[in-house]
């Protein structure tokens, strides 16, 4: 059985000319939901054996919040290419981990995590499944589960949505 966790990076201030896109930090709020949802994933027994974070500074920030709740921190890599990305790219990043790692997390952007949230996500909870196809919102978690001993298969076979976590399910307003 191979977890993988779709995250979106929390709510981020408006873009300026100084931060730039990729500058751009996280609001109170993002900050509160970072830490709630990292909080949630923890409280289910969720540990990611390996953390994929774009560079941008919104996914990096929302990645200490995440790297907060777990001690030791999972072994983390900042990746230049997930800035954006799509989600075919994305999909086929994650077919190419290392069979030995069981859990992985993904922290990234829209449009293409959502994309690929839906489009992993075969079987699960039918409200959870049209909610995330609505609206794949700041700060929340696609928790997928396929059973399979090799990354490769990964949108080749069942896919269920086990959770899609959100900050305002955890009290963070929007």
């Amino acid at each position: 059985m191979k977890e993988l966790l779709l995250m979106r990076h929390a709510k981020a201030v408006a873009h300026t000319v100084d931060s730039g896109d990729q500058g751009r930090p996280l609001n109170g709020r993002g900050r509160r939901a970072a830490t709630a949802v990292a909080r949630e994933l923890h409280r289910r027994g969720i540990r990611p054996d390996l953390i994929l974070c774009s560079t941008s500074r919104r996914t990096r920030e929302t990645l200490d919040h995440v790297l907060d709740v777990y001690e030791p921190a999972p072994t983390t890599q900042l990746e230049p290419d997930l800035y954006l990305a799509d989600a075919g790219y994305l999909i086929e990043r994650c077919r190419q981990l290392d069979s030995e790692i069981g859990c992985a997390l993904l922290i990234g952007h829209n449009e293409g995590l959502g994309e690929a949230a839906v489009a992993l996500a075969t079987a699960g909870d039918p409200v959870q499944l049209a909610s995330m196809r609505v609206k794949f919102p700041t700060g929340a978690v696609a928790w997928l589960r396929f059973a399979a001993d090799d990354w490769r298969q990964l949108g080749r076979s069942r896919c269920d949505l086990a959770a899609f976590i959100r900050p305002r399910d955890l009290g963070i307003a929007a």
